[in-house]
């Protein structure tokens, strides 16, 4: 288990860190630099230069819970529901199974999942692992998305299934398995599925007493295993609008999206079914059968800090400290692109021109227009989230062992109005730019 010492110097930087300046770009955030469109609640951002070394930059600021009697200010530590990082936490899980050689990357996964899985325009085509990790399966959020605690992953993707939406969750003919990119966080309920199967233990269980306790970390998904200590500092998420849909008033108040309200400990938060409102998850039982339960595809609560501690898994090629999770190869293998954009064909979506390249679970910036989230990003690893007014990141730089993560809970405008100059919101871009040289 990584050391306390390790964690609380972590923590301690953060407390440690300069008062802001006139010139600090971290004082500017918070207003927007004057643009009301590019102001955020709150935000924490950590970087470091070596997995063995600890931050050189810790920062937090704003609020984790905006409100005269319920405000809480931001600290490094606040966890908040992450988004789609939570994709690349849930590949290390499924990766440490993987180099066990208890699946192959190319396996076809029905066997496991005890249905068939088929796209149903390719039916003699294998969905892979390697497909489903790298969003080229053909898989597709149907629009009943997700599917609720009380019914089966197989409602959805099979034709008998009460969420079938006529096939809805896989693409077009035109998009056959394992050649076209499309970013669906479908996919990671299926890897959840394939954990559960092959473990034996519920995906959150799992994750807590495989990847999070040898880490040293406290976090969980949907709140699973995170302790009320921490859930005390928790961050709710927050638009100037009260649904993505708007209306947006920049200049208007901070409105909750999600988390406002955190169950107490050791209570979970899950999406249910019509089947599902009276179930209840028993503290150690094994459910099975729904790899969506848990939210492994958006829903982890972690902080800055445990991010940073994930960021150095990466960076020091699978191992923090004496805490080894994965091999060295089997980071590589994560980082090697299964996909790059190719525009002639096209042969991807490109999720806006944001993702250009894509390994195994990770995202691989290329720093080629829309994903040039900061001057000289090429060959950087990690992955990008965006959600019910949350943006974050998790990115490392292999060769060197970089790092550096950063959560902001709220945006005040449409994300297509406060983009910079990349397919990133200006602010992301200003706190990358400035981890990325500290």
């Amino acid at each position: 288990m990584i050391s306390r010492r390790t964690l609380m110097a972590t923590a301690a930087a953060a407390v440690a860190s300069p008062a802001f300046s006139q010139d600090d770009p971290f004082s500017r955030l918070l207003t927007g630099a004057g643009d009301p469109k590019r102001a955020v609640p709150g935000y924490a951002a950590i970087a470091f230069r070596r997995p063995d070394q600890t931050a050189v930059l810790a920062k937090a600021g704003g609020y984790a819970v905006d409100g005269l009697e319920t405000g809480r200010i931001m600290r490094t530590d606040s966890p908040m529901r992450i988004a789609s990082i939570s994709k690349l936490v849930c590949a290390i899980g499924f990766m440490m199974l993987q180099q066990q050689e208890r699946i192959g990357l190319d396996d076809d996964v029905s066997d496991l999942l005890r249905f068939t899985l088929r796209h149903p325009l390719f039916p003699d085509v294998p969905i892979t692992p390697r497909m489903l990790l790298s969003h080229t399966s053909g898989l597709r959020n149907g629009p009943s998305f997700p599917v609720g605690l009380g019914r089966q992953l197989a409602d959805a993707l099979t034709p008998a299934g009460k969420q079938w939406d006529g096939g809805a969750w896989f693409g077009p003919a035109t998009e056959p398995p394992g050649q076209y990119f499309a970013y669906a966080d479908v996919n990671f309920a299926v890897i959840a599925q394939l954990i559960e199967r092959m473990t034996g233990m519920r995906f959150d269980l799992y994750m807590t007493r495989r990847v999070f306790e040898p880490l040293g970390l406290e976090c969980g998904y949907n709140w699973s295993g995170v302790p009320q200590k921490l859930r005390n500092y928790g961050a709710a998420l927050y638009r100037k609008a009260p649904g993505e849909d708007g209306p947006w008033n920049a200049a208007g108040p901070w409105q909750p999206q999600l988390d406002a309200v955190i169950p107490k400990a050791p209570e979970i938060a899950v999406t249910r079914s019509p089947e599902g409102e009276t179930l209840r998850l028993a503290p150690d039982e094994y459910e099975g059968g729904n790899g969506f339960v848990f939210s492994p595809q958006g829903g982890l609560r972690a902080s800055a800090r445990d991010l940073e501690v994930i960021a150095r898994l990466l960076a020091g090629g699978g191992q923090v400290d004496a805490v080894r999770l994965l091999r060295p190869e089997t980071i590589q293998l994560m980082a090697t692109p299964v996909w790059r954009y190719d525009a002639a064909k096209p042969n991807g979506d490109a999720y806006g021109g944001a993702i250009l390249a894509c390994g195994l679970g990770v995202q691989i910036l290329t720093d080629a227009g829309g994903d040039s989230l900061f001057p000289d990003c090429a060959g950087w690893i990690g992955h990008a989230g965006d959600a019910y007014g949350l943006v974050s990141g998790l990115w490392v730089q292999p060769s060197t062992g970089r790092g550096m993560t950063y959560l902001v809970n709220g945006t005040a405008a449409p994300l297509a109005e406060i983009r910079g100059r990349s397919r990133f919101t200006a602010v992301e871009e200003q706190i990358a730019g400035v981890l990325a040289v500290a």
